[in-house]
């Protein structure tokens, strides 16, 4: 990586310092100027303290020459000097200059710029009518101000080189660290091992937090790939018992001769195994078009009441076991896809039968309760132990590690999906040994009334 794309601040810092160094010399000659007009302007207020008329002409005191910096005329209203001298350099220009009474004009000699001032004195009824004129070089009056400004501009220089070689090093060493960033990045993709990370001790936080970034992102990489390593294989593991057991079954109908109800039995094996797979991929594109965001929701007003019964006493029509399902059903409507929110409601009581004692009871509620309408299924079988309630919604997740439950481990992560997908969520509740319950929420939505046609 070129460090010098880094620089690029301190080119902007540069430019933006040499502006301040123009612009400190065009106030500076500014202020200079307007100071050097009213130290002339004091001056010559002062000098006429040591000038008096009497009889027989100006009386002009010594000190009247030796005011600071400034050179002093005394002329007659014609323009003749009475007393004092020109600067030698402006002797010629002077001839040609107009000044107006107490105001300051400047004249360039040369190389020399001066600036001058007429101050009339003596009374309109008096026969002596004088002008002083006073002269200021502005070379003798602005050499304080030239070291001062000198010494300015040494401090920008000094600060602008200190900036750069600061912003030099510093670039160098951000540049260090991204090329460090980038070679890893592009290890990573040549090499595929996306158990890389990136250097995270960096002196800069900048680029710290840079590198956790993408450490975070290389973690959430790694994390889906391997979950979708996972998944690969549990799809495998899930599909090749019904298909083995299906072939088994194939193979023997084909090298024996059976008899009809053999061939029956058969037949029946075939089938369930084949409506486990079924179920099995229709699951599997349930969650893969609600991943891709492909399912398009159909807003309808959801009755639970009305959904709860209907699954409710399709189930009790086909349990087993003495297991029996209670209804305590109070009014809650949501919006929603009803085909998509029976597939939740179905999947949770298949989970609270699965893991109910014989002769066991579930309770099915529904209502709202803080702006949520809710559908709770209470098991009392053999419960969740903690550290697994956080992975039942996963894919595949099963708590029998051996893999003989029934099901697939779908069902709930299916559910969460489209819960989420209707803006809602689903919560547990379990205790090992004391059974579990299990709550879909989704937001409240009041009934709309049918129109009568």
């Amino acid at each position: 990586m070129n460090h010098y794309i880094v620089l690029w601040p301190m080119v902007v810092i540069t430019a933006m310092m040499l502006l301040m160094m123009m612009t400190i010399r065009l106030l500076s000659n500014a202020a200079i100027e307007y100071d050097i007009k009213n130290d002339l302007r004091k001056s010559m207020n002062q000098s006429l303290k040591y000038i008096s008329f009497e009889k027989d002409g100006l009386k002009i005191e010594d000190e009247f020459w030796y005011i600071q910096d400034c050179t002093f005329v005394i002329l007659r209203t014609d323009g003749t000097v009475e007393a004092g001298n020109y600067p030698e350099k402006l002797k010629e220009k002077i001839k040609e200059l107009e000044v107006p009474e107490r105001l300051t004009v400047s004249v360039t000699s040369g190389t020399e710029k001066y600036y001058v001032r007429d101050v009339k004195i003596g009374r309109e009824h008096t026969k002596w009518k004088y002008y002083v004129r006073g002269i200021i070089k502005k070379s003798d009056a602005d050499s304080h101000y030239a070291t001062i400004a000198m010494v300015s501009y040494l401090n920008i220089i000094c600060v602008l080189a200190a900036i750069l070689v600061w912003g030099l090093f510093y670039s160098k060493r951000v540049s260090r660290a991204l090329d460090d960033m980038c070679k890893t990045a592009e290890s990573i993709g040549t090499s595929f091992d996306i158990t890389k990370r990136m250097t995270e001790n960096y002196k800069f936080q900048e680029v710290e937090v840079l590198a956790q970034a993408n450490n975070r992102m290389l973690d959430r990489i790694e994390q889906n790939f391997k979950q979708q390593k996972q998944f690969t294989s549990d799809v495998a593991h899930e599909l090749r018992t019904p298909i083995a057991v299906v072939l088994a079954q194939c193979q023997y109908a084909r090298e024996r001769m059976l008899s009809v109800e053999e061939h029956e039995e058969i037949l029946d094996v075939i089938f369930r195994q084949s409506k486990k797979i079924d179920s099995l991929i229709i699951q599997l594109l349930h969650l893969s078009r609600l991943d891709q965001d492909r399912i398009e929701i159909q807003d309808e007003t959801l009755d639970f009441v009305e959904i709860v019964q209907s699954v409710c006493e399709e189930w009790q029509e086909k349990l087993q076991n003495g297991i029996r399902i209670r209804l305590k059903l109070e009014e809650a409507y949501s919006m929603g896809d009803i085909g998509l929110i029976v597939i939740v409601i179905q999947n949770l009581l298949t989970n609270a039968v699965k893991f109910s004692r014989p002769y066991g009871v579930i309770d099915v509620k529904t209502g709202e309760a803080s702006g949520e309408s809710y559908v709770q299924v209470t098991d009392y079988g053999i419960g969740i132990a903690k550290e697994h309630q956080e992975q039942i919604f996963q894919r595949f997740y099963k708590c029998d590690k051996s893999r003989n439950a029934e099901g697939f481990g779908l069902g709930l992560a299916l559910s969460k999906k489209i819960a989420e997908k209707h803006g809602g969520r689903i919560t547990v509740i379990s205790e090992l040994g004391k059974g579990s319950t299990f709550t879909l929420y989704l937001p409240v939505q009041k009934k709309i009334p049918s129109e009568n046609f």
